[in-house]
């Protein structure tokens, strides 16, 4: 019984460890990644449309410039998942496989999922509309790129804060075990 347990102690201990050395060599990614996307973003949506306020009329400019700072929002918001995947590999690089805060890290990129296709949907359309003159109405964009983003997103979201919950039940079940040897 003894030897069984050891085994399995040893076998988590192990996976632990590859779980750990793995997260560390994707942590890079993830960190290129970000910020990758966020020089993207910050050329394609505030360096280039910039010109835009000094040619032509300047009102038209302005609202050229402010629509691709609006565009850019659902863009932005994913960079957020990625900064937050680069933080949760990072605990996992320490060797906190699974914690309340892992369970949370997961929680906030699918949030961050989740709002991305919000913008997209809700959120870009009617401030678009709304800088080229258009006050009435609501308009909504709905694409499937942006359905499977926001399942995703919830999906993830409601997944962690089930892990979660299980992953403080068993912490605290550990805690009393531990007391008890």
């Amino acid at each position: 019984m003894a030897e069984n347990v050891d085994a399995r102690a040893s076998a988590w201990s192990d996976a632990v460890v590859r779980a750990a050395a793995e997260a560390s060599r994707l942590q890079p990614l993830a960190t290129f990644l970000f910020w990758g996307a966020l020089l993207l973003i910050i050329g394609q949506h505030v360096a280039e449309p910039i010109t835009y306020v000094f040619e032509g009329e300047v009102g038209e400019g302005v609202r050229e410039f402010l629509a691709h700072l609006v565009e850019a929002l659902p863009a932005l918001v994913l960079s957020f998942a990625l900064w937050e995947t680069r933080g949760y590999l990072g605990r996992l690089a320490k060797g906190e496989l699974w914690g309340p805060s892992t369970a949370r890290l997961l929680g906030r990129v699918g949030d961050c999922l989740l709002w991305a296709a919000i913008f997209s949907v809700l959120v870009v359309p009617n401030l678009e509309n709304w800088l080229h003159g258009g006050f009435g109405g609501f308009d909504a964009n709905f694409e499937a790129v942006d359905l499977c983003l926001a399942g995703m997103g919830l999906l993830l979201s409601l997944i962690s804060r089930v892990v979660g919950n299980v992953v403080q039940v068993a912490a605290s079940l550990k805690a009393e075990n531990d007391q008890i040897v």
